[in-house]
């Protein structure tokens, strides 16, 4: 692979000006921790959420029990002649509201599940999209930005539009300092100050000039 090819391919994360390239390493880390963090904190008030769910366990644990020890003492007292069926009715009821409270205690462990996960799952989703918003999409369109550069400065043609960008968006002073008469340079094909033209664009994107 040729120079002008591999320069042409390669994927440029950071900004050639080291100024540039501190402050995209500072906001990598910065998103980088932000959403450790969001994850960290989500998990431990999930966690908290969760223990709440002891209560409604409690409660289905001794629901249960009750009914379990209501229903074997109604069974026994059905064994008592003459009387058994009317005394033993109430403890089957008693048994009956027993599995309510159990249910009762299951619905409330399950509702505070459905709660842990759903805050959980906020609390690092949401910071993650915000994340997503500010850092990475910027990042991104400087990694596409970059790349468009590069393949347009591996070629002639490339250099000489990347040259006419820098005509149009870069600064007259910046300019001036490049080349005289940028504009009688694009017009004479002046292959020299259209190269200048054209790293000062590159340098303007974050981009070093190709070496020849």
């Amino acid at each position: 692979m040729t120079q002008g090819a591999w320069f042409d391919r390669a994927v440029q994360l950071y900004s050639s000006r080291p100024s540039a390239a501190l402050w995209q390493v500072v906001a990598d880390l910065a998103a980088i921790a932000t959403i450790v963090v969001a994850v960290w904190v989500s998990q431990q008030v999930a966690e908290a959420i969760r223990s709440l769910g002891g209560f409604g366990r409690q409660i289905e644990d001794a629901g249960s029990g009750f009914s379990t020890t209501l229903a074997d003492a109604g069974t026994a007292l059905e064994q008592v002649p003459f009387v058994g069926e009317g005394i033993a009715a109430p403890f089957r009821d008693a048994s009956g509201s027993a599995d309510d409270l159990a249910a009762a205690g299951v619905a409330l462990s399950s509702g505070v599940e459905a709660l842990a996960a759903a805050v959980g799952t906020a609390l690092w989703l949401l910071p993650t999209l915000l994340v997503v918003l500010i850092w990475l999409v910027p990042r991104l369109r400087f990694v596409f930005r970059a790349r468009s550069s590069r393949r347009l400065a591996a070629t002639r043609a490339g250099r000489d539009l990347l040259a006419m960008r820098a005509i149009v968006g870069q600064p007259t002073s910046r300019l001036l300092r490049a080349v005289d008469d940028p504009v009688a340079a694009l017009r004479s094909g002046d292959e020299a100050a259209l190269g200048a033209l054209a790293a000062l664009e590159l340098r303007s994107v974050g981009v070093r000039a190709p070496t020849a």
